[in-house]
């Protein structure tokens, strides 16, 4: 080869400190995108570290194991809900049976009972009318009739306010007191 070729691979001082000077910058953004790459995957690796670190240790139930549980509760829910059916069921029968034939049966005894002070009132009046004198005890005997009646009405407010069901209620009407007409049920 010959110089000139030679020259012509070769650069002058100015153009290969331009080069070098380009090569320089060139590393410097190289290594600075590095330096910044670094840091950006350290942070991530410690946020997952840390992140790691603070999770409770948890077993995960396998999917068989969880399918099992899943039939499980849904047996259970539907038992639940069948047991409920029979309570309500059961709750109804029961109140059917005792409790709105009790009532009913408490309401016309104390119709009954209502009725027979009243009749012996009115016969206690009658004495009284047909025996001269006997004014006192019969004002004594009605103040004690009468609140045996009163006490009768009471407790059938009572009884008619009591919360049954199943059967038709009973509607209570208290007797009429001294020869009132006595209404009739139907």
């Amino acid at each position: 080869m010959t110089r000139h070729e030679e020259g012509e691979g070769e650069l002058s001082e100015a153009q290969r400190l331009a080069m070098l000077e380009d090569t320089v910058s060139t590393n410097r953004v190289v290594l600075m995108i590095i330096a910044v790459l670094a840091v950006v995957a350290i942070s991530v690796a410690v946020t997952i570290a840390v992140v790691k670190l603070m999770q409770p240790d948890v077993a995960y139930v396998d999917s068989k194991s969880f399918a099992k549980l899943e039939r499980d509760v849904g047996i259970l829910k539907e038992a639940a809900i069948a047991y409920e059916q029979s309570m309500t069921d059961t709750k109804n029968i029961l109140d059917s049976s005792n409790a709105t034939a009790f009532k009913a049966l408490m309401l016309e005894q104390e119709k009954s009972y209502q009725l027979h002070l009243n009749a012996l009132k009115q016969g206690m009046r009658d004495l009284a009318r047909m025996v001269p004198g006997s004014r006192t005890w019969l004002d004594i005997y009605e103040e004690q009739m009468d609140e045996a009646l009163a006490e009768s009405r009471a407790r059938m407010n009572r009884l008619s306010r009591l919360q049954t069901s199943a059967l038709p209620d009973v509607e209570a009407i208290p007797l009429p007191d001294r020869g009132e007409p006595v209404p009739v049920l139907n």
